[in-house]
């Protein structure tokens, strides 16, 4: 079977396409790949295929300027698909959203190739609800996805690297064997501190106020996202006596979560997948500005069934934050309750599921 991927942007969504690409190259398939140009897809540049296209395109729902030359970027994309297409022959297109996904998929309708999706989000984008009136079907990573899409629906959950799940089946040996590698304690609580792959300036700040207020012995792994002050976060815990590790980025994420007791994050939700699978009790911050505010929707299929911690920023001063914290990293009968019902709702086979099905009736 040949298939063609698209998706990109941002981690949460290359990186579910990323896990899939794999799978369907472990079981012999030939695959392609369509991501934007100066994006997180052609700066890694690993994508697992024969052939690695990147489009200079735009948001297809980006405001001024922007918004009125994106139909006409995404036409030439398409166009160029079509030419490539040609020679691929593909069996089946999947986007998993992104600035790419929008032009792959109208190649896809216009040169007859079976479209499928992914929607990692509660609220799926604009490309995908376009999309949706012609695609087989969709893949979702939160059930309630599908009242806004046009098509069958499949909840698998969100596809994570194999990476992850590997680690998260030998959470004690990984997070042992990175915490003594940065210098930190395997007998303390740790609390992992992460705002997604671009970081967050805010999550950043309110810990810095809060986390010295906590009272009891604990240690830091913090993720500030590039240019988001790791200089003056470092300086601040050594101050305080805090043990930390404190980085812009960390590729080896899945290293982070193995080692965390607590986490403070986000609410993407590639993030919220992974998290799951090692469940790792957590307050969410969801970002507020985030499109339909999908962060908080994703956050609440997870707190409305007590696996998660949901607050809004405005929810959080920093004693506040710090309460909450304290519980996650102090409290064994919350942490338990909260550990359980995050693993309950994780969903490691959501990879196999998806290629499974693009497998029925494929050509091999």
């Amino acid at each position: 079977m040949r298939v063609v991927l698209s998706g990109g942007g941002t981690g949460g969504h290359y990186f579910p396409a990323l896990a899939v690409g794999r799978e369907l190259q472990r079981r012999g398939h030939r695959v392609f790949f369509v991501g934007s140009k100066g994006r997180i897809e052609e700066r890694l540049n690993d994508f697992p295929a024969e052939e690695r296209v990147y489009l200079p395109v735009a948001a297809f729902s980006g405001k001024g300027l922007k918004g009125l030359v994106a139909p006409f970027t995404v036409s030439a994309a398409a166009l160029k698909l079509l030419k490539l297409f040609k020679r691929w022959r593909p069996d089946r297109v999947v986007v998993f959203g992104g600035y790419a996904s929008m032009p792959a998929g109208l190649a896809a309708v216009l040169s007859g190739t079976p479209l499928f999706l992914q929607e990692q989000n509660s609220v799926p984008g604009r490309s995908l609800r376009l999309l949706s009136r012609f695609a087989g079907k969709a893949f979702l990573g939160f059930p309630d996805a599908r009242k806004s899409l046009r098509c069958s629906c499949v909840f698998s959950g969100n596809p994570v690297r194999e990476e992850v799940v590997e680690a998260a089946e030998s959470k004690g040996k990984v997070g042992t064997r990175f915490l003594k590698r940065v210098g930190l304690s395997p007998e303390l609580p740790t609390l992992l501190i992460v705002g997604g792959s671009q970081g967050a300036l805010w999550l950043n700040e309110t810990a810095l106020k809060a986390l010295p207020l906590i009272r009891g012995k604990f240690q830091v792994i913090h993720v500030t996202g590039p240019g988001k002050g790791r200089d003056r976060a470092e300086k601040l815990y050594r101050e305080r006596g805090i043990p930390a590790f404190v980085t812009e980025f960390y590729g080896k994420v899945w290293e982070l979560y193995a080692a965390a007791d607590a986490a403070v994050s986000r609410a993407g939700a590639l993030a919220l997948a992974e998290l799951s699978l090692f469940g790792i009790p957590t307050l969410l911050v969801p970002f507020p500005f985030a499109t339909d505010d999908h962060q908080f929707k994703n956050g609440a299929f997870y707190a409305e069934r007590g696996a998660a911690i949901l607050r809004r920023q405005e929810e959080l001063p920093p004693e506040e934050f710090a309460r909450i914290v304290a519980r996650l990293l102090f409290d064994r009968i919350e942490r338990e309750r909260l550990r359980k019902n995050f693993l309950s709702l994780s969903r490691p086979e959501a990879t196999e599921l998806i290629v499974g099905e693009l497998e029925l009736n494929g050509e091999n």
